[in-house]
């Protein structure tokens, strides 16, 4: 072949050969570039089945786009020949270097870090290897890996090529399934990616024979060779790692290449340390000041982290196996670092700044308004350049931590707790007293550690106006106390009454309402917010709360709230300016701005928990994922337990199909927080991927422990038509349905899944029947805003299936007669009606103002589906791509795009993408229910126009088993049994 010319191609030289094809080195006369080809090896005689390996190893390779995949570049036949083009990589495989003994445990982790970036890649887009070994991993003149060779590789739903398929590839690397024959999946790449790590770390691997049964034997009945005895140093999370990769039952193995990967950069990464500072030495007494005894000049003093682990045993999975989630639980000696500081590092100090705590006030008053006036104190020592104060829901954060979750005041036994846990070097406790209208604060500030006194204070002052005041000057003396500069503090004193309120009773009131904003409990929050505002109808911060709880309880009046706070905003505390005025922003439909103020408080607050969350939800929404995790794991660093940060986490893993990640996180929220939430995105991450059983397991775990609730039963169903197993969900929602408790909620769930349920199995018209149901329930129940969504998604449903288009205004007129109590959810089936109906101006409205909901809903995406109805489908496959996610609606209508533009190969990636794609839980979901059928149907289509009529019948069938009991009219069931028919008798 040396010298030859194929097409543009130059053949130069031969550079390997292997069982399924000879690789020569090439240049591209076109584009005057080094290219490699690979040919089916001479003496093989090209069978349909040689040459259908051969195209599946394009495809494959050809869907993927990373730096650690060998980039194929096109499929070519010339003179009867077929040949890969693909990216030359100038190195020497991983084989090589190996032979010359065991790699240094730093390159082992480079490359291994390297190779399971690559199989994230194809794993997420469904493909599976099936053939990694030392050979096929190259390692570039810049130590850079590629992973080559996807001859082997399977793609999720396509058709197995030899009834031997699963037993190919390179024995001594096989998992135990694949030499039985059985089933291989992700988790049998990670097996052999094991193996490799093994082979790196010792020159050998680790099951031997000397003849092919031999090895069989070992894989399948014999434990590895020991790590330890060629490497005694081996860190233990190492083998750990190697341990659980080359577990002989998928079950116990990594069961994603994410998890693996999480453990191997552990390893790689250095001990964090954390430092303390303590308080620098304070001066001699001064005026009005007790005595302050000396104490040592900063320092930093080392803590070592302790990692413990906790095994959370779930339910059976499969037969006589028991689903272990090893989750590793992070424990900071004094310092709250949490689980998530294994990703984020960091410290526990916050820019030099001197940590402060302040304890509740004891009241020796029995005057009730009094109760709040540590929340005074704090609010005026932020002002402070120098101090770093902890709020009181970071103070009851950290309290969650040590297991005191009934806390209600926190007194100076438990402030010392606190300090000791946060590594805080100052708490300040303090009193209030009174004699006849004379109040008296008597204030010390004390280094818990030490049990000395830094400062010791005292104020009196002639009735309660007097208070306020009083806290001023406490503050300052503080603030001088503790070395700031008094030029500092002249420049940033406001008076606290300013800032907040002139009265106790208006204060208090605040006071309270946070309380239960701790607690997430909105609706009492904004009854304490309305007291407050209407004993002072100035006050800034009330309003701006009472906004905060109407939002959150998705009450009405948010708008008219943040509108009076922002006619004060000047009057009010730094942090509480950035939030009035971000949630403004927000209120007019200017999300860009709302962010990038929250981005602002949060440089100014790093380690405040409400500025890092803020910017890890609006982040997410705007799908900046990035910076939406760094943000959330930094708010689960800070509290362990808040369920809010643990849910957009998730759904950002999961928008990022880092489902290994996901269910890292989900594992965690159900170990701190057991709750309903916390076991439905656990099982929502095993959905995602297909895990059916496992998913089942979690649901049934869940009921056992947080009783059986509608939700997880309703999400049961979910994973029953999943597997088109419609008799069995639609069993299980109908006796949700017709519950003798009649639980609202239960019988919701239960009722809506039935209509789910009929679209799914293709029964349309009863699908109507089954909403009609739904409407005459939330009519019955007089829930207005759930009444809303339920015409508006009749509304679309009546379009979408296709039904009368009168009917379907009729329901849409008396959805919008209930649009003021439309929640997130009747705008999102508002906006599908408005879609199906080709009204895309008015759904682009709602995508650009209302949507900042989980779906993808933006104005390119609305101009994407735009163009596909109008049969532009080049201008809607590039708005397609250019989003960070698709749901199921908008792959199937982009994989249609690419049929219709005669791209049958990108056509077919993407209904692979959308078939393994099994999530839908969150927000306005028919979605799948209408394209997982469909998708079968679409993919005949194309297999049939491409001249595979074997590939397109088998979809068709495929296609009418799973609809035969189906509506008989349906033009997609109608033409696809035609079309079987032609296939059958030709």
């Amino acid at each position: 072949m040396t010298g030859k010319t194929f097409l543009q191609y130059e053949i130069s030289g031969e550079l390997g050969r292997g069982g399924m094809g000879v690789v020569y080195l090439a240049r591209d006369t076109r584009l005057d570039r080094p290219v490699a080809l690979k040919f089916l090896p001479s003496h093989v005689k090209p069978s349909e089945h040689d040459l259908a390996r051969f195209t599946q190893e394009a495809k494959a390779a050809a869907a993927l786009n990373h730096p650690n995949v060998c980039t194929i570049y096109d499929i070519k036949e010339h003179d009867n020949l077929q040949f890969i083009v693909m990216e030359f990589v100038d190195g020497t495989t991983l084989r090589k270097k190996i032979t010359g003994g065991p790699l240094p445990l730093s390159d082992v982790l480079t490359y291994g870090l390297q190779i399971a970036d690559a199989l994230q890649e194809a794993h997420g887009r469904g493909i599976v290897h099936r053939d990694i070994k030392a050979d096929n991993i190259m390692v570039n003149v810049k130590n850079q890996v590629k992973v080559m060779d996807f001859g082997l590789a399977k793609l999720k739903g396509t058709l197995k090529l030899t009834r031997s398929s699963s037993t190919v590839g390179t024995l001594a690397y096989m998992a135990p399934e694949q030499i039985q024959g059985g089933e291989v999946d992700a988790r049998s790449d990670i097996f052999s990616f094991g193996v490799v790590l093994f082979e790196m770390l010792t020159a050998r691997t680790p099951f031997r024979g000397e003849h092919e049964a031999a090895m069989m034997y070992s894989i399948l009945n014999e434990e590895p060779e020991p790590l330890q005895k060629f490497l005694p140093d081996a860190p233990p999370e190492l083998l750990h790692v190697m341990n659980r990769a080359l577990e002989k039952n998928p079950e116990d193995r990594y069961q994603g290449i994410n998890e693996m990967a999480i453990d191997l950069r552990r390893v790689k990464k250095e001990s964090s340390k954390v430092s303390r500072r303590s308080i620098p030495s304070m001066p001699a007494a001064t005026s009005g000041m007790g005595i302050v005894p000396e104490s040592p000049g900063q320092s930093d003093h080392e803590t070592s982290r302790k990692t413990t682990t906790v095994t959370l045993n779930i339910p059976t999975v499969g037969k006589g196996t028991v689903l272990k989630w090893v989750v590793p639980a992070v424990v900071v000696a004094a310092g709250v670092i949490g689980y998530f500081t294994l990703f984020t590092g960091g410290e526990a100090e916050s820019g030099g700044r001197i940590p402060v705590a302040v304890a509740d006030f004891q009241n020796q008053t029995k005057e009730d308004d009094l109760n709040g006036l540590s929340g005074m104190l704090i609010t005026s020592l932020e002002q402070s350049r120098r101090l770093s104060v902890m709020t009181r829901s970071r103070m009851f954060d950290v309290l969650k931590q040590l297991g005191k979750t009934e806390v209600g005041r926190i007194d100076e036994s438990l402030g010392r707790e606190i300090c000791r846990q946060a590594n805080v070097g100052a708490l300040v406790v303090a009193s209030v007293s009174k004699f006849d209208q004379l109040y008296i604060i008597d204030m010390k500030v004390l280094d818990p550690e030490k049990n000395e006194y830094l400062l010791t204070l005292k104020e009196e002052g002639e009735g309660k106006s007097s208070i306020p005041g009083m806290i001023d000057k406490l503050s300052e003396k503080t603030r001088l106390g503790l070395k700031e500069k008094a030029a500092d503090i002249d420049a940033s004193n406001q008076a606290v009454a300013e800032m907040t309120t002139p009265s106790m009773e208006a204060y208090q009131a605040l006071f309270r309402g946070e309380e239960f904003i701790n607690k997430l409990k909105f609706d009492s929050a904004a009854a304490e917010f309305r007291h407050a505002v209407a004993i002072d109808s100035t006050f800034a911060v009330a309003h701006y709360r009472l906004a905060y709880a109407l939002e959150w309880s998705q009450s009405p009046g948010a708008e008219e709230a943040i509108g009076k706070a922002v006619r004060y905003v000047d009057r009010v505390p730094k942090k509480e300016n950035y939030l009035i005025r971000a949630e403004n922003a927000l209120v007019n439909n200017d999300a860009e701005l709302g962010l990038s103020i929250y981005k602002e408080l949060q440089a100014l607050y790093p380690e405040d928990k409400e500025a890092n969350y803020l910017v890890g939800d609006y982040s997410f929404h705007k799908r900046d994922y990035r910076t939406a995790e760094a943000a959330l794991r930094k708010v689960l660093s800070i509290d362990p337990t808040f369920s809010r940060a643990y849910q957009h986490l998730t759904w950002t893993y999961m928008f990022e199909k880092r489902f290994g990640e996901m269910r890292n996180v989900a594992r965690l929220y159900a170990e701190k927080v057991p709750s309903q939430s916390a076991y439905l995105h656990l099982a929502e991450s095993f959905l995602q991927e297909g895990m059916f059983d496992s998913a089942l397991a979690v649901c049934r775990d869940a009921m056992n422990v947080i009783a059986d609730d509608g939700e997880i039963r309703s999400f049961e169903g979910t994973v029953y038509l999943s597997r088109h197993q419609f008799d069995r969900a639609a069993s299980l929602y109908r006796d949700m349905a017709e519950s003798p408790a009649r639980e609202p909620e239960r019988v919701r769930y239960g009722l809506t899944g039935l209509v789910t349920e009929a679209i799914w199995a293709g029964k349309f018209r009863e699908a109507l029947r089954r909403q009609d149901r739904l409407i005459e329930f939330e009519t019955e129940q007089k829930n207005s805003t759930l009444l809303a969504t339920s015409l508006a998604s009749r509304a679309y449903l009546t379009v979408a299936l296709p039904g009368d288009t009168s009917e379907a205004r009729t329901f849409l007129a008396r959805a919008l007669e209930l649009k003021g109590y439309g929640d997130q959810f009747f705008h999102s089936a508002l906006q599908a009606y408005y879609v199906a109906s080709g009204d895309f101006d008015r759904s682009g409205e709602i995508a650009t103002t209302t949507l900042i909901v989980t779906q993808p809903s933006g104005a390119q995406l609305n101009d994407a589906l735009r163009e596909y109805q109008n049969g532009n489908y080049g201008s809607a496959i590039r708005l397609f791509r250019a989003q960070t996610f698709l749901f199921h609606e908008e792959l199937f209508k982009l994989a249609k795009s690419f049929a219709a533009t005669d791209q049958p190969d990108s056509a077919l990636a993407t209904l692979s993408r959308l078939k393994n794609f099994y999530g839908g839980t969150f927000g306005f979901e028919f979605n799948r229910a209408f394209t997982d059928v469909k998708s079968e149907y679409l993919t005949g289509l194309i297999y049939e126009k491409t001249g595979d009529r074997k590939q397109a019948a088998e979809h068709y069938g495929s296609f009418l088993e799973i609809w035969k009991d189906a509506d008989g009219d349906i033009p997609e069931l109608v033409d696809g049994k035609k079309r079987l028919a032609a296939l059958e008798t030709r």
